[in-house]
């Protein structure tokens, strides 16, 4: 396996509590051999698909994974930790790539902007997809859900005046979508702090990402944490106490995190933006792998867009490693695997999607 090239480009760490020391050495790029452990691509299936995939575990290496079919449907398949089922097409038309989430509960949301504006939720229970289900609304972009408690699912997109809509999934129905009036030019990144809250972020005007908390049935308010990227945001649960990371393609092409160390919400528990390198196509998808730990995915922007992955020990990243052997476009969708491994999805530049299993 070969190594991406790297640019050594590091903006100035804010943090001063220790439980961020990670972050001073969040630039050191040595190569551990167990961290370069990829396996070889696996096909998911002959469909073909527009845009990135979004996975969400459905339960022990039971993955669910949703995408935007050519036919303007929502497609879906399961993987259960060796093998992949068929890609289906689910009734009804969409027009955005979807969103997957775990309830927290035993199944999984996957929720696409459908054709008319308001969103089809698709819910996998068991291994068996139940009849999508559309939610009124007017949404001008995809959507992102996450768990919010077990059971209860949040789902963010913009709106038709440039803001955010959200609906809540509690007691087996939707509420009606409430606005947040922010000016967001992004499809918002939601995801479980797994602290009884959801964290949402989205670029706004001038690529300065902003964050916002959904707790105890209220937004906590918007924060502009700095930065300036382009494409999509990407955030996930980190660790314990609601600390969660946000990853952020800059527009050096390079990809940089800033982390909430789940106190109150503050600009000041938010760190400044920290540079990983890289040379990426869009932005990376990054998930906890284990306490402490996270893994990304990423395509390369240079040389033969192949995967890249980079992880993190606790301690130090192992820097952009390839896994050689196929082309993909756009950004992976990773989900952890209970082997301690994670599990990534990317759509090819034959539009056929395909899976590595790593590190």
């Amino acid at each position: 396996m070969k190594r991406m090239h790297l640019k050594s480009e590091f903006d100035r760490i804010i943090a001063t509590r220790t439980r961020f020391a990670w972050l001073t050495l969040i630039a050191v790029l040595t190569v551990t051999p167990a961290w370069a452990n990829w396996s070889g691509f696996t096909s998911t299936g002959t469909a073909t698909a527009i845009g990135n995939p979004s996975c969400a575990q459905a339960g022990n290496d039971h993955v669910a994974c949703a995408v935007l079919g050519e036919k303007s449907a929502m497609m879906v398949n399961q993987y259960n930790g060796t093998t992949w089922g068929t890609w289906t097409a689910l009734t009804g038309a969409v027009a955005s790539g979807p969103t997957c989430t775990s309830d927290g509960d035993g199944k999984v949301f996957c929720a696409a902007t459908e054709a008319g504006g308001g969103l089809e939720v698709a819910v996998l229970t068991g291994t068996t997809w139940g009849t999508p289900a559309t939610v009124a609304g007017s949404l001008y972009s995809a959507p992102s859900c996450a768990e919010y408690l077990a059971g209860q699912v949040l789902c963010v997109a913009r709106n038709a005046a440039g803001g955010l809509a959200w609906t809540l999934y509690s007691g087996g129905k939707w509420s009606a979508f409430a606005n947040i009036t922010t000016v967001a030019v992004s499809t918002p990144s939601c995801t479980s702090d797994h602290d009884t809250g959801v964290i949402c972020s989205f670029y706004t005007v001038g690529g300065t990402t902003v964050v916002d908390r959904f707790a105890g049935g209220s937004w906590k308010g918007l924060i502009n944490i700095g930065g300036q990227g382009g494409g999509t945001t990407n955030c996930t649960f980190w660790k314990p106490n609601g600390e969660v990371a946000c990853f952020a393609k800059a527009t050096n092409d390079g990809v940089y995190v800033s982390t909430f160390n789940g106190g109150t919400w503050t600009a000041g528990n938010w760190t400044a933006y920290s540079g990983l390198g890289g040379t990426l196509n869009d932005n990376a998808s990054c998930t906890t792998q284990a306490l402490d730990q996270l893994v990304c995915g990423a395509v390369g922007l240079i040389g033969n867009n192949e995967f890249y992955g980079n992880s993190y020990d606790g301690t130090t990243w192992s820097g952009w490693i390839a896994a050689p052997g196929a082309e993909f476009l756009g950004s992976p969708s990773c989900t952890p695997l209970t082997t301690g491994k994670v599990v990534c999805v990317s759509t090819g530049t034959n539009n056929e999607l395909k899976s590595v299993v790593g590190p």
